[in-house]
């Protein structure tokens, strides 16, 4: 190995090994599956598993028959339909060749909490070899290095986030690569077949794990059309793209998401369109006379757009849902609720963009001026994914991932370029006074690399709470209690413990939908819904119980079937000296999203909050359940000064109360106090509490004394 190939390979070990330090940080708050999502997705591989172990590589077969009864209650959810089989199979498969074949000591829970972490690092190896193929080694560095501290890759590829991002891209740019290598001119035909074949496959699974991975359909379809002008040799386009296409389609196609419908959803038709367009350019080419191809063209292009316009009037390709609308359009919102409530659909702010790309920016758009100057496969290929991804991320913060992998290879070329026009070896020209052509001194050289080390490392090295290490610095959800505290808080697993050993295993537990999956997997109860929200309908019912008068929301518990009622709230107590304890909502509980309550339910917000959206009227404490199921009562409000006021409530003023734990065991009522954690007892210490509460349902038998 040649010294420079040695320093290659140890600065990319490098690099992967930072990229996993920054995604395995948050194991210093507790070794802990993230957010919501991947506590089900760890309910699917464990299924798959445990079949396996039971009936051997038969037991696949049953996943796609599992109706999972745990779930939406009463109906269930039909798991194979609604879910990303291929990354619930993924992590199965891979668990079991570890354990069965590498002896791999370890549980499947604490397999799949490292596993995004570990496929989020690699992720640095295909963008090096992508990005290799377009400026060389040195900007590869570079890319690789953006995405092991990219805080949108971070944050949705950590510990525990085993969701489909992480290996939905892995997958997708190491397709992506090897699709780019089909145009190599040394590779031999078996070679050259059975790459398109793996670059099909890996793309097509990327589907089934990701839906967002449809992007890349869409990247793959524009880069077809735009091949009959590239410099390229096009029987290799022809030849391996209809390779690529089939066995992509047809990986797609093979679990029911996204399944067959992949042919005729507007992505897989424009892979089609793309390559139905470079094939008929290539018989034009080989069969029309020079002077004639463009015209010909042309005339190609017109009937196509035609005919293109004859498929979506008859209805031949599936209309575009809703979200995937707005990916495109991206002012163009749902107006649904449920979807609007959901922190991943809000729409990224500028100042987002700047935070996480603001040295990569310039860069980045000099690297896509160079590019737009080269007609080769590669060049086209970074131009339409890097424009096109921040586009879309533009819809949606989940999308930022995409513009992470844009300005990352922009980036890289546009850095490349001129690092090589600033540090270029000189040109000596003979004759009797020799003289030095674009040679840079040593001193601006010197000073450039200064500068550019100092600006690529300013998101990293940055004082305060804005650099990147800052950013990764945080518990999973369950840790810290799905909260903004940086800190381990235990109320959730005292809530889910003391469900799981303490109810009936045929318990039915309602609260909102974003502790269905806690509820299921980790209490071992039954949820009325969760955060799949495949039945809006129920959800929006949950809502209007929540913040219905006390007998109509207790009722339609009731009709629900629930045994129990779960609530969630944050806030602070503070000490006021002669005044007691006082106490101020908000910090990620049900206390910040009853508006949604609200709103989703088709309620009128106006009859419940203030202006603000936020603080309750005397209506939502005593007309609503909800209000009635809180440890607190209304009392005054801190003015902009910090000094309590008595009165209305104001612009500018925060409402604060007093505690007054309310349904308790021994009282009479439809509901009964069954569980409180900790943090929100009455003699628990000032500050920060995450209180989970959970009620027994009183049926008529107990409240009439007839039943215990």
């Amino acid at each position: 190995m040649s010294r420079r190939s040695l320093l290659l390979s140890m600065a990319l070990v490098a690099i992967f090994a930072a990229a996993l330090i920054a995604r395995v940080y948050p194991a210093r708050y507790g070794y802990y599956l993230n957010e919501f999502d991947p506590y089900f997705d760890y309910y699917g591989a464990s299924f798959i598993v445990d079949r396996y172990d039971a009936k051997g590589i038969l037991g696949f077969a049953d996943y796609f028959s599992w109706r999972d009864f745990k779930t939406w209650f009463p109906e269930g959810r039909d798991v194979a339909a609604t879910s990303q089989v291929g990354l619930h199979f993924g992590g199965a498969v891979l668990y079991i060749i570890a354990r069965d074949v590498f002896g791999v000591a370890s549980s499947l829970y604490d397999f799949l909490v490292i596993f995004p972490a570990v496929f989020g690092a690699l992720t640095v190896i295909p963008i090096f070899l992508i990005v290799r193929r377009l400026i060389g080694p040195s900007g590869a560095i570079l890319a690789s290095l953006i995405i092991a501290f990219s805080t949108p890759l971070i944050t949705r590829g950590n510990l525990g986030w085993f969701k489909s991002e992480p290996f939905a891209l892995f997958l997708a740019l190491a397709g992506s690569y090897l699709f780019l290598t089909l145009y190599d001119s040394k590779m031999n035909s078996r070679r050259f077949i059975m790459t398109a074949i793996t670059s099909g496959f890996l793309l097509g699974y990327a589907n089934t794990a990701w839906g967002g991975s449809l992007y890349f359909t869409v990247v793959f379809g524009l880069l077809l059309l735009f091949s009959p002008f590239l410099a390229i040799d096009h029987r290799r386009t022809v030849f391996g793209g209809a390779i690529f296409v089939s066995i992509y389609l047809l990986s797609s196609a093979m679990f029911p998401r996204p399944g067959p419908s992949i042919i005729t959803n507007p992505a897989g038709f424009a892979l089609l369109g793309g390559l139905g367009f470079a094939l008929l350019s290539y018989i034009i080419r080989v069969t029309v006379p020079a002077r004639e191809y463009i015209r010909t063209l042309t005339k190609v292009i017109v009937a196509a757009g035609l005919f293109g316009l004859v498929i979506f009037s008859f209805g031949i390709v599936s209309d575009i849902s809703g979200r995937y609308l707005t990916v495109i359009y991206p002012y163009s919102r749902s107006g649904n609720p449920l979807i609007e409530s959901v922190a991943e659909h809000f729409i990224p702010t500028g100042s987002q963009f700047f935070t996480a790309y603001i040295a990569l920016i310039p860069l980045a758009a000099f690297g896509s001026w160079m590019l737009f100057k080269r007609r080769d496969i590669n060049s086209a290929f970074a131009l339409t994914l890097g424009i096109s991804a921040i586009y879309i991320a533009s819809s949606f913060s989940r999308l930022l991932v995409f513009s992470s992998i844009a300005f990352a290879i922009l980036a890289a070329v546009g850095f490349a370029e001129i690092t090589s026009t600033v540090i270029r070896p000189s040109l000596i020209l003979g004759g009797k006074k020799k003289s030095h052509v674009y040679q840079s001194r040593s001193d601006v050289k010197i000073l450039y690399s200064i500068f550019m080390i100092g600006l690529l490392a300013l998101p990293v090295i940055a004082p305060g709470a804005t650099n990147a290490i800052s950013g990764v610095d945080f518990p999973v959800s369950i840790a810290n209690a799905s909260t903004g505290v940086r800190g381990e808080r235990s109320d959730w697993f005292e809530a889910l413990a003391w469900m799981r050993t303490n109810t009936p295993p045929d318990a039915v537990i309602a609260a909102w939908w974003d502790y269905g999956y806690w509820i299921t997997v980790m209490g071992n109860r039954t949820s009325l819904a969760d955060n799949a929200t495949i039945n809006s309908t129920r959800i929006a019912t949950i809502g209007r119980m929540f913040m219905s008068p006390e007998n109509e929301g207790v009722e339609a518990l009731r009709s629900l079937g629930a045994d129990y009622v779960l609530v969630f709230v944050v806030g602070q107590k503070i000490n006021q000296g002669a005044a007691g304890d006082i106490i101020v909502l908000g910090g990620g509980g049900d206390e910040s999203k009853k508006q949604w309550f609200i709103r989703i339910g088709g309620l009128n917000i106006d009859d419940f909050l203030e202006t603000d959206e936020f603080t309750p009227k005397a209506s939502f404490w005593e007309n609503t359940l909800l209000g009635k199921m809180w440890p607190f009562e209304p009392g005054s409000f801190i003015d902009q000064q910090g000094n309590l006021v008595a009165g209305q409530w104001e612009e500018g003023r925060t409402a604060v109360y007093s505690y007054s734990m309310k349904y308790l065991p021994d009282a009479g009522g439809p509901l009964r106090l069954a569980f409180a954690s900790s943090s929100i007892m009455e003699d628990a210490p000032q500050g920060i509490f995450t209180g989970v509460l959970i009620y027994k349902v009183v049926t008529d038998e107990e409240a009439s004394g007839s039943s215990p």
